[in-house]
């Protein structure tokens, strides 16, 4: 607030114009919020898909992979937006919490009341606490690279940590008629989808994965690996949509504001005076 009450200082603002700004802000911040949460879980929905939808599908290697390479596309583009723009690492959690908000709303309305599937084989899983830890290694390192070296490369992990907890229960194993298969797969046989023979399970028989014994760890490595890359790519990319923005905007003056100067090409800490904090 010590800065925002300098910026008006500056701005020469009058009560009723800063208390007409906020209230601007207070509506525009949410309907950005909506828009870009349902962007992103449209986004989400048709890359990972089914590899979200249904609980017999998290169960299988290709989800980290799968859920990490589609995450980090919006996600990577929206943190550089946030980090250049307002220099604020925040981008990755807010369109996490946003993703998982969207998620719950779908698969309780779409999937349970409309479809009557149970809330156990179509829950979301939870991207909140990767995009804290990706946005704590930005906070800390402020590069781009090392982002995407120590907090990228390790996304796919702590999406496995973030959600085994609520995945586990469904991952024991049980016995269905003389064959023993997890109970993802049993809840997976019970309540059927359409769409023949995509969605049609391999019966497991006392697998590898079934026991827990599977190389989860080779999935979380060549994930992390790929999104080393496609995270760099729509870093670049997000750079290139907020060059526009990176200069003083030429139609402030028919805005009440005044004609702007070519130097004015970044602002500073010197734009905001220390004195002017009470």
């Amino acid at each position: 607030m010590a800065y925002s009450d300098a910026i008006t200082q500056a701005l020469d603002m009058s009560t009723n114009e800063e208390r007409t700004y906020r209230m601007f802000d207070m509506i525009v911040i949410p309907i950005v919020f909506a828009v870009m949460a349902s962007a992103f879980h449209l986004h989400y929905m048709l890359t990972a898909g089914d590899w979200d939808f249904w609980i017999d599908w998290k169960d299988r290697l290709y989800w980290p992979i799968v859920s990490s390479i589609s995450f980090i596309i919006f996600a990577g583009a929206v943190q550089g937006l946030m980090w250049r723009l307002v220099r604020m690492p925040i981008g990755m959690t807010l369109v996490g919490t946003g993703l998982v908000l969207m998620e719950w709303i779908s698969r309780y309305y779409n999937f349970h009341l409309w479809a009557y599937f149970p809330m156990s084989q179509v829950w979301p899983a939870t991207w909140i606490a990767v995009g804290i830890f990706v946005d704590a290694i930005l906070l800390i390192t402020g590069s781009a690279l090392m982002t995407s070296l120590f907090g990228v490369f390790f996304l796919p992990v702590i999406f496995i940590t973030s959600n085994y907890p609520m995945l586990a229960p469904f991952r024991a194993p049980t016995s269905v008629m003389g064959t023993e298969v997890p109970v993802a797969d049993w809840i997976g046989y019970v309540f059927q989808r359409g769409g023949s023979p995509e969605y049609l399970r391999i019966i497991e028989d006392a697998g590898l994965r079934l026991l827990g014994g599977e190389t989860w760890f080779i999935s979380c490595l060549f994930g992390g690996f790929v999104s080393i890359f496609i995270y760099m790519l729509w870093w670049w990319i997000s750079g290139i949509a907020t060059r526009p923005y990176s200069r003083s905007n030429p139609l402030a003056e028919y805005m009440g504001g005044t004609q702007p100067s070519d130097k004015d090409d970044a602002i500073t800490a010197d734009a905001y005076p220390t004195s002017a904090v009470k």
